[in-house]
């Protein structure tokens, strides 16, 4: 069994982490212009697996850095390589980071972790991971107040023990 390392995805990695985008966006431009400021400021932990990237975490700080809050934008793992824990080593990773960015000024505490996911059957194992790690649905947010073609989301909250 080939080990899967989980570590900061950074400029080093741009080129192998735009190419599993580019399928997404409608332009390398247009991923590049997104996830660049995740790359530039540590904000994206990665899983590798044989210098492959199978899973990403992408967060970022809201509101004031005072507040203490982060928000994961982006979190998925490779169909092929779910259910071996990877989500959440990414998520414990992702956390690690969180606090670590807080603390760089003055000490603030990282306090909560927000994420948003759809209430659909296909993100069933991925609300199932968040809530064993701790999440809380704490909304519900109707399909129609954002356009969801899929249906409602959920927001979700996670509250860090000081």
């Amino acid at each position: 069994m080939t080990a899967v390392h989980v570590e900061v995805v950074t400029l080093r990695h741009q080129s192998e982490f735009f190419k599993v985008y580019e399928h997404v966006y409608s332009s390398r431009e247009e991923v590049q212009t997104f996830y660049g400021r995740f790359l530039e400021n540590g904000w994206v932990s990665g899983a590798w697996k044989n210098s492959e990237l199978i899973g990403v975490l992408t967060w970022m700080p809201r509101e004031a850095i005072k507040h203490g809050l982060a928000e994961i934008i982006d979190f998925w793992v490779k169909t092929e390589e779910r259910g071996k824990g990877i989500g959440g080593k990414l998520i414990d990773h992702a956390i690690i980071q969180m606090r670590m960015y807080y603390q760089r000024f003055g000490g603030v505490a990282l306090r909560k972790v927000m994420l948003f996911t759809e209430a659909t059957d296909r993100f069933s194992a991925a609300r199932t991971l968040y809530e064993k790690k701790g999440f809380r649905v704490v909304a519900t947010i109707p399909r129609d107040a954002l356009d969801n073609p899929y249906g409602d989301d959920l927001l979700y909250v996670l509250e860090i023990k000081l």
